[in-house]
């Protein structure tokens, strides 16, 4: 990044340079100015008289019209390069503005607490971000910055007069670098929309699946930050250090140059190997097959540029959650195709949509109950709400994996019965495109995914039933210790590395080696990208992994330095 790029600082330059510590989430160096998201307003807190409040009633009626008045103009400003539709967009805020029940509530509390129209809004509408942050739907939380950036419109309306409103519209700033207390999807995806140069959270639930999209994106990302909301302020230049794991917000001017020429020198192009894979190899000799998970078609570069033997899982969800709608079978062809072609003889597992849980989408969303994550999700939500969704996107694969070695993964598998559900489905899929004479390929694999713990302790019988599995660790610990991954409060309890986790995953090794089958199994979940874990899994007896693929390097030297005859698979569990 050229110096001459960054916009001038919002505050002097003489301000105190601050470094706050993290734990990288994704590694690069982020430079740009902080763009903070669930972020407090500032209010004119004011008591009125009684012969005040029907005019700051009427003054807050003005403000809603003249935000409504000019709702397009802030959306195209605030939002714009959004993937989502505009029309989306617009929506959501037009229903707020529209809710007559929240705003008459806003005018009683004027007249009942003699509040000033600010004031009164903002204890409003924090009643209601209070109720969607409470929730247990990660959907339902993100909403509640759609409720801040219209109660913040309101207040600026009511400074303003009419004519001169338009100049108090946000700007969006180029290289922001989004601060956050939460990790959301929906907040990664907005600094995805608006390709932000990096993303700073206090939130430490590092094995989230927003955690997961940071990486995917390559978005430089910092999680853990203790301190980060006190010390950040909306404008500030700030530094992302994910090499480091270090923030330095307000940095001094030397400071900044020492980072431009740092960014420069790790930002230079490597050019593309058009050589075959590299293989993996345990210091005494043991092959491990190294693959790459991927969310969306573009980092199948990722893949060919760390030499990966192929794509263990394709995450597909993730590019139904960047544009918030599905697409045809038509469009999926066209993209699982692109990904087969790129991938040059390399297999490419497909999983087909996950969404449910924290991975819910407007007008998408079904009744999940108290917890979601222990709800309608992955091929439930396909059995009970969208069968024609998964028929659509085995057409698609079907069709696009003529020639290619391609696999077809189930997400959120329990019994076996799930599987043959699907079986009988995906073989009527099949008969449908023979009678539509389509040409598709008879030789993609079926596979499960092991991430529920009665499917982990049913695997023999599982295996019995589909061609491979992937085991995806991040959700099968935190079924396995009824800890919630993205709940801070019980982040103690997903150990990695407790006996009792990986007594479980000894046991799905055994039990498919039992069967012959321990070829078929890969560990996918986040375990396998971490260097010092990854000798555990090969002293387990893994011999598969399904990596994040910037962590290849790091995850290759791992394995080249262990040495299974030095240690077993018992001394690891026992």
């Amino acid at each position: 990044m050229d110096e001459k790029a960054l916009p001038k600082d919002t505050v002097s330059e003489s301000a105190k340079e601050i470094r706050l510590k993290g734990v990288t989430i994704c590694p690069g160096i982020g430079i740009g100015h902080i763009r903070i998201l669930d972020r407090e307003i500032y209010i004119s807190r004011k008591r009125i008289t009684s012969d005040q409040v029907e005019s700051e009633q009427q003054r807050y009626s003005e403000a809603v019209k003249t935000v409504s008045d000019h709702l397009y103009e802030h959306i195209k400003e605030a939002h714009a390069g959004s993937s989502l539709s505009a029309s989306l967009i617009l929506k959501n805020h037009e229903a707020m503005l529209t809710d007559g029940q929240f705003h008459d509530a806003v005018r009683s509390r004027i007249s009942a607490e003699y509040k000033n129209a600010a004031w009164a809004i903002e204890v409003e509408a924090q009643q209601i971000i209070t109720g969607l942050e409470a929730s247990r739907s990660p959907y339902l939380k993100s909403r509640a910055e759609d409720i801040r950036d219209l109660v913040e419109s309101i207040v600026d309306a009511l400074s303003s007069r009419p004519e001169t409103y338009k100049k108090v519209l946000p700007q969006r700033r180029e290289s922001e670098v989004l601060i956050s207390g939460n990790l959301f999807p929906s907040s990664v995806m907005e600094a995805r929309r608006f390709r932000s140069v990096a993303f700073v959270t206090e939130s430490a639930v590092l094995s989230s699946h927003a955690a997961i999209l940071l990486k995917g994106f390559g978005i430089p990302a910092i999680g853990g930050v203790k301190g980060l909301r006190e010390s950040a302020v909306d404008g500030d230049r700030v530094i992302v250090d994910a090499i480091n794991s270090v923030v330095i917000i307000r940095p001094k001017p030397e400071t900044v140059q020492e980072y431009i020429t740092l960014k420069r020198e790790l930002e230079t192009p490597e050019a593309l190997p058009l050589s075959p894979p590299i293989g993996s190899r345990t210091k005494d000799g043991v092959d491990v097959r190294l693959m790459a998970n991927i969310n969306n078609p573009d980092q199948i570069q990722l893949v060919l540029r760390n030499r990966l033997e192929g794509v263990g899982l394709f995450r597909t969800e993730f590019f139904v959650l960047e544009t918030e709608s599905f697409p045809t079978e038509k469009e999926q062809y066209d993209i699982y195709h692109r990904v087969f072609t790129a991938a040059g003889g390399r297999r490419v597992v497909i999983r087909t949509f996950d969404i449910g849980g924290d991975k819910e989408i407007v007008d998408f969303r079904y009744c999940t109950g108290q917890n979601p994550a222990l709800g309608v999700r992955g091929v439930r939500r396909h059995f009970l709400h969208r069968p024609e969704e998964l028929r659509a996107q085995l057409r698609a694969i079907l069709r696009a994996a003529v020639g290619f070695p391609v696999g077809i993964l189930l997400p959120m598998i329990t019994t076996v019965d799930d599987i043959r559900e699907v079986k009988r489905l995906f073989q009527n899929v099949k008969e449908e495109l023979h009678a539509r004479n389509d040409t598709f390929s008879a030789d993609v694999q079926l596979g499960a995914m092991i991430e529920v713990p009665a499917a982990a302790i049913s695997i023999s019988d599982i295996l019995a039933e589909v061609d491979f599995v992937n085991v995806g660790t991040n959700d099968l610990l935190q079924y396995f210790v009824a800890a919630d991954r993205d709940n801070e409060a019980v982040l103690k309890y997903e150990d990695f590395e407790s006996r009792a986790f990986l007594w479980l995953l000894q046991f799905i090794i055994e039990r498919t080696a039992e069967s012959g089958k321990e070829k078929d199994v890969t560990i996918c979940g986040e375990i396998a990208s971490h260097p010092q874990l990854v000798p555990l899994l090969l002293g387990l007896g893994y011999r598969s992994l399904s990596i994040t693929p910037t962590a290849a390097q790091s995850v290759r030297d791992a394995i080249a330095n262990t040495d299974l005859h030095a240690s077993s698979s018992d001394r690891v569990v026992g």
